[in-house]
């Protein structure tokens, strides 16, 4: 099976999942970003890949990876056919992640394979951040560690790569230093009792999505093709909102023109909160 063949729209793969299941073939699901294909990656997809017959890689898209400036480093095209040119990989699909692991819930995978490094982590921070427990028990499969090298793609772009500027490398690693997960995690939600009042500008962010077709006859210009727009509460609005993601209590103070004012719109888009 060649790479090309490999790497399959996530309704393909689910109706093959469907396929080799009846078949009582046990199916093998790893979930991630996979952005360089490192000693530790290929130990642990060796290590996934014998614990059945089917190995689902299941590759975060680009929009939902939430690592920093600079992330990925590869496309998620590139991304998938690097991790499909290995021979253990079965079959290799792109998946929205806005809701965190949803992909599993849906294949439900007979073994979910973890990175080794996650038995290294702090047990509280894993339970107050429980997207992936609530997905693994949901699909009701067992997860199987894997053994390899503890080391993190991000961890060696963080180190070696050099993606942000030596003084916020610096920062970080002060940070990393002074706070654990726990630590934060209490921080946060700390701030959730907290009352919050927000003022500034409200802006309607409107854009409009078009495909170049060709030079127009009369004039030197290009003639685009309307196809969608979307429209966002911007300014304030969207500060208000990232800040009700961590407090419950917020007062917004803002103005609204008097000719089309958007205010249906824009408490439609507006946290309950």
């Amino acid at each position: 099976m060649n790479t090309e063949r490999k790497i399959k729209s996530f309704q393909e793969v689910i109706k093959l999942t469907e396929e080799h299941k009846s078949k009582g073939k046990k199916i093998v699901q790893s979930h991630g970003i996979f952005d360089i294909i490192h000693p530790g990656i290929i130990k642990h997809i060796q290590s996934a890949r014998a614990q059945g017959d089917i190995l689902i890689i299941t590759v975060i898209k680009d929009k939902d990876v939430h690592k920093g400036p600079g992330y990925p480093i590869f496309n998620e095209h590139l991304r998938a056919e690097n991790v499909a040119s290995l021979e253990y990989v079965d079959y290799v699909t792109i998946v929205d992640d806005t809701t965190p692991f949803e992909c599993i819930k849906i294949l439900k995978p007979d073994i979910f394979a973890r990175g080794n490094d996650y038995k290294e982590k702090e047990p509280e921070a894993f339970k107050k951040l429980a997207f992936e427990e609530e997905a693994i028990i949901i699909a009701g499969c067992k997860v199987h560690y894997t053994s390899g090298t503890v080391s993190s793609s991000t961890h060696i772009i963080n180190q070696f790569l050099e993606v942000y500027p030596v003084e916020t490398r610096e920062y970080l690693r002060k940070f990393r230093e002074q706070y654990n997960p726990n630590k934060i995690i209490q921080l946060l939600q700390n701030l959730k009792d907290l009352k919050i009042l927000v003022l500034g500008d409200t802006i309607i962010d409107q854009y409009y999505y078009c495909e170049s077709m060709s030079k127009s006859l009369k004039d030197n210009l290009v003639v685009n093709r309307y196809l969608y727009d979307e429209t966002f509460a911007g300014g304030v609005l969207a500060i208000a909102n990232h800040i009700g993601g961590l407090c419950q209590n917020i007062n917004l103070l803002t103005t609204l023109g008097e000719i089309d004012s958007r205010e249906d719109f824009i408490v439609s888009k507006l946290r309950p909160n």
